[in-house]
């Protein structure tokens, strides 16, 4: 068996496979697994003494989303394959997953931890999925959020499970919930301890042994008769139903198509609706605004996050706040957890960190929205939380300074981006139309301009539709 997924076969026919991919801290979907699924369906196809499979994972989650080599393979295919190559390519997950749960002998999901995407996926592609009951793990379809999809079923399965209407706002907000919430939305067959997971799950198992697919039984909603035929104006009624502003279902072209895959597949069987997501996310693969968030928002984001996180010896062993720090600096140091203490003496609205080697580095605090600041020197300008996250921008700082700072961004779960300064970047850009983001950010030549996008998008001083302003950029037809 492919080294992607470890078996064992009990005597009582039921197969436990446990996917752990080599090498990585967490499961995710890439080619490699994909023909592990192929391999693993093959031999519950063919092996008699099988009778039922559990699913589950060696890794402390379950299995999150697609691996960025393949992600970006496809983003990359885009610009040059037919739409025929790409359903080919990108739909063969979807497919699997109509085999699988098709399967005469029962698919039962032992979730052990964080479902996301194409993990909660395939966990509803099986007959009943037996989740932790601990608050903290997380299932949803989050791909909104980079402008694409759930497209291995996803819009298919989610609404038929939860409903309609609780199926469309996960699938527009992109968010998550807990087992708790899981189970009470039927998302989740039942919850069981960590240490029983799997017995549960065999249990569940043992129990379908030569019992055929049974759709009705499955999904509590599986006709979809409360979802709106598709027609003139239905898709974005519905989205807007779920907050999605117009200016944002046109900026954003995940919104209507996510709509359109619910509405378009409400009553068509699973292996059609699937067929019919599937063309509709090619459909965002070919416009640049999903190529573009995808990019900046996943493959980049990531790449900042380990690149720009602090080195591994920083770290803080006090900070003193002076007296009339901005409210929001105020409110995110109150839950920072590192010694701190007010200090009179030092001027107002400065912040001075001091690192385990004894130095100590002051700056400005600053927030995006805020006015600049008038002094020279060290400034931390501090964006807003957003749906993307949040960014500090470390301004005019040398690189202990800037080492030390990164330590405190990271206890502020913020993206640490520095910047050579004079003054904030972030606040240059705000509130000037896209063009002149990339007019200005394009001189920058002393920055990564991949996470000059990063930080513009997170900050929220550039829409995420465009990537950021370079990508935007690169992306204009150039003049004759």
């Amino acid at each position: 068996m492919n080294p992607q997924i470890r078996t064992e076969l009990d005597a009582d026919g039921v197969l436990l496979a446990t996917i752990d991919m080599p090498g990585r801290s967490m499961n995710v979907f890439s080619v490699e697994l994909m023909d592990a699924i192929d391999a693993l369906m093959d031999r519950v196809d063919s092996d008699d003494a099988v009778r039922s499979c559990v699913i589950t994972s060696a890794k402390p989650t379950f299995l999150a989303g697609a691996d960025l080599a393949m992600v970006r393979g496809y983003t990359d295919a885009a610009r040059t394959s037919t739409h025929e190559q790409m359903f080919e390519a990108c739909g063969r997950l979807g497919r699997q997953f109509v085999r699988l749960e098709a399967s005469a002998k029962p698919f039962v999901a032992a979730c052990n931890g964080l479902a996301l995407g194409g993990g909660l996926e395939l966990t509803m592609a099986c007959r009943e999925r037996v989740v932790v009951d601990d608050p903290k793990v997380q299932l949803g379809l989050p791909e909104v959020r980079w402008g694409l999809l759930p497209g291995a079923g996803g819009t298919q399965r989610l609404p038929r499970l939860v409903g309609f209407e609780t199926g469309m706002d996960m699938l527009l907000t992109g968010r998550s919930v807990d087992p708790a919430t899981a189970l009470k939305l039927g998302l989740a067959t039942q919850l069981a301890p960590a240490a029983s997971l799997v017995d549960a799950a065999k249990a569940l198992a043992r129990g379908m042994h030569h019992t055929p697919v049974d759709m009705t039984r499955k999904f509590a909603h599986l006709s979809l008769d409360d979802a709106l035929l598709p027609g003139p104006g239905v898709a974005q009624s519905v989205a807007a139903r779920h907050g999605v502003s117009a200016d944002d279902y046109r900026d954003y072209p995940a919104y209507s198509a996510i709509t359109d895959c619910v509405l378009d597949g409400a009553r068509l069987p699973l292996a059609q609706g699937t067929a019919v997501e599937m063309n509709i996310f090619l459909r965002l693969m070919f416009d640049p605004v999903a190529g573009h968030m995808v990019r900046t928002l996943f493959l980049e984001r990531l790449r900042a996050d380990r690149e720009l996180a602090p080195p591994s010896d920083a770290a803080i062993a006090q900070l003193r706040v002076g007296p009339d720090a901005p409210a929001e600096w105020a409110k995110a140091l109150a839950k920072v957890k590192l010694p701190q203490q007010a200090d009179a003496a030092l001027p107002a609205g400065t912040l001075e960190a001091t690192d385990t080697a004894g130095r100590t580095h002051r700056a400005t605090l600053c927030v995006l929205d805020g006015a600049a600041a008038s002094s020279a020197g060290t400034q931390l300008v501090l964006a807003p939380a957003g749906p993307y996250g949040r960014v500090l921008e470390i301004a005019t700082a040398d690189n202990a300074a800037a080492a030390a700072f990164a330590v405190l961004a990271s206890k502020l779960w913020s993206l640490p981006w520095r910047s050579p300064g004079p003054g904030s970047r972030l606040q240059a850009l705000r509130g000037k139309p896209l063009a002149d983001q990339a007019r200005m950010a394009s001189a920058w030549t002393d920055m990564e301009p991949a996470f000059t996008d990063v930080a513009a998008c997170l900050a929220g001083v550039t829409p995420a539709w465009s990537g950021g302003p370079l990508i935007w950029l690169a992306d204009q037809p150039k003049a004759a």
